[in-house]
């Protein structure tokens, strides 16, 4: 019996199908047992069985079956499942209905009146895409295999173009969570919530960046802290058919708090289930371990309406668990916690750091850029930053707030956006490189960008700067102190460029940071 997809042998023409097995069933059974694939204890039994029944025309059921053996050899087993079992049966019905018993009869008339059929359903782009792809896919690789397909490439059909969103539809993209609507959340989450799981699940959210569902899988014991005294929480994550991982992540003081009043609060029922989850409550006299959907769809709304925390239109803020991790991502980048010194930082103390909500692939850290020099309430600094700001103005005028994000979108992939240490380059270096190479000063070249939430780091580096200068000044080292000189002379009027910018309020809030540090743990250690 072949327990390893990688052990799934090619079918060739002279195969006899009654001696291939998959799993614990045989190539001709209409139920194909997974179980030997899929480690996921977590699954449901029925969650690791391809069900080929519903099929009646027994040559579709063959080139399905052929379908599907072919993708286990490429695909995780739940993602065979999902083509098979969940967006398929959608199109064999459709024949059944039409009285078509073979791919082979498929044309391209057929396939356009299927999509038409799926549209007056009104079923979602989304799933209506997936319904159409599979139906293709099944077609192009039968095509390669010498199935029982037709031989017509389909070429004006494209499951995309056919349900690509409309150009006025409202982006999807996880936005952050305002400042001031974000400072209100957790401020009611510390200082008054009252249902320990809602308070908890939040605060660990917003001061981590984790997901919902890593958040709910923490268990007791997850507090640790390394040789050098150092606080981490480990966590416990089921990657689909892969054996779980174990995540550890950094925590502050509030989260180490909530953690521990999370398991004063849940001791009891841990006691009396057995569970060690921290994250459960009782329902019907059974106690449960938060699911996400519970969380999101109940606690997240709840807790929004009883704090009546609303937007600037005056209603209830729409708050979804993922723009925490999109605002703790965005806020490292702006305080410039560079993302590879972070995971080198993690990985020299030999912990393993959840990558995929610290990791930015190239493309997101030019749309946060992007997103902060463009946005009309941004505050430039730098030589072209009046200039920018004029045409963004002009620009912007008389727009809606979703027609002023699809611009801002449409000019971030049109420009060049190279983040720096505390701004931006807009150079493109597709006309090659930059006249000034690696020598270029960068507080003094027009190319050079920089917005308010740099004010920091700037303003900390002009400080620095300063006090060396004045040490080399004492020492009479003319040459290293006309070198600091020579930056200074452009660094300070960028800085007060900044302060004019902002007002007082922010000023103050701004420079508490510089003696708050937030990350100012990792930037010790990163420098050390």
């Amino acid at each position: 019996m072949v327990t390893n997809l990688s052990q799934l042998k090619p079918i060739t023409d002279d195969v006899d199908f009654s001696n291939i097995t998959i799993g614990n069933s045989n190539f001709n059974d209409d139920i194909w047992d997974l179980i030997p694939f899929v480690q996921n204890k977590t699954l449901k039994k029925s969650q690791k069985k391809l069900n080929f029944s519903y099929i009646q025309s027994e040559d579709m059921k063959l080139t399905v079956k052929q379908y599907a053996y072919y993708k286990l050899g490429k695909v995780k087993p739940r993602t065979v499942k999902g083509k098979i079992n969940g967006h398929l049966p959608f199109f064999i019905n459709y024949c059944e209905e039409n009285n078509i018993s073979s791919f082979s009869q498929v044309n391209q008339k057929i396939l356009l009146d299927y999509v038409e059929k799926l549209k007056q359903d009104d079923i979602s782009r989304s799933h209506g895409y997936q319904c159409t792809l599979v139906v293709q896919d099944i077609i192009k690789t039968g095509q390669t295999k010498g199935w029982n397909v037709p031989k017509d490439n389909f070429k004006n059909i494209n499951a995309c173009e056919i349900w690509k969103p409309q150009k006025n539809r409202k982006s999807r993209k996880t936005k952050p969570i305002p400042k001031d609507i974000f400072n209100k959340i957790v401020n009611c989450a510390v200082n008054e919530e009252k249902n320990v799981l809602t308070k908890a699940g939040i605060i660990i959210q917003s001061q981590t960046g984790l997901r919902i569902s890593e958040v709910l899988s923490i268990k007791e014991g997850c507090i640790k802290t390394t040789d050098d005294g150092n606080d981490y929480m480990e966590l416990t994550l089921s990657k689909t058919e892969k054996e779980p991982i174990t995540h550890k992540v950094f925590v502050n003081g509030l989260v180490k708090d909530t953690v521990k009043e999370l398991e004063e609060y849940t001791r009891d029922l841990r006691e009396e289930s057995g569970l060690k989850e921290l994250f459960l409550y009782k329902w019907v006299n059974k106690i449960r371990p938060l699911k996400v959907t519970k969380f999101n769809e109940n606690r997240i709304k709840t807790f929004i309406k009883r704090h009546d925390i609303r937007d600037k239109e005056g209603n209830l803020y729409p708050l979804h668990t993922h723009q925490f991790r999109a605002t703790y991502v965005r806020e490292l980048v702006k305080k410039k916690i560079p993302i590879g010194h972070i995971k080198k930082h993690f990985d020299h103390l030999s912990l393993e750091m959840t990558s995929h909500y610290l990791t930015l692939e190239q493309k997101e850290v030019k749309d946060i850029y992007g997103e902060m020099i463009l946005d009309p309430n941004s505050k430039l600094a730098g030589k072209r930053a009046k200039e920018i700001e004029n045409t963004l103005a002009q620009e912007f005028q008389g727009k809606t707030e979703e027609e002023i994000d699809e611009i801002i979108e449409g000019l971030s992939k049109s420009m060049s956006f190279n983040p720096l240490p505390a701004g931006v380059c807009l150079y493109d270096f597709r006309r090659g490189n930059c006249t000034d190479g690696d020598g270029c000063f960068v507080y003094n070249c027009p190319n050079y960008i920089t917005e308010i939430t740099f004010y920091p780091v700037l303003k900390k580096e002009l400080d620095l700067l300063e006090r060396e200068m004045e040490r080399f000044k004492d020492l009479g080292r003319k040459r290293d102190y006309q070198r600091r000189k020579i930056k200074h002379k452009h660094l300070k009027p960028l800085v007060e460029d900044l302060e004019e910018e902002m007002e007082l309020s922010d000023l103050r809030e701004l420079e508490k940071e510089l003696d708050k540090g937030t990350y100012e743990r990792l930037e010790v250690k990163i420098n050390e």
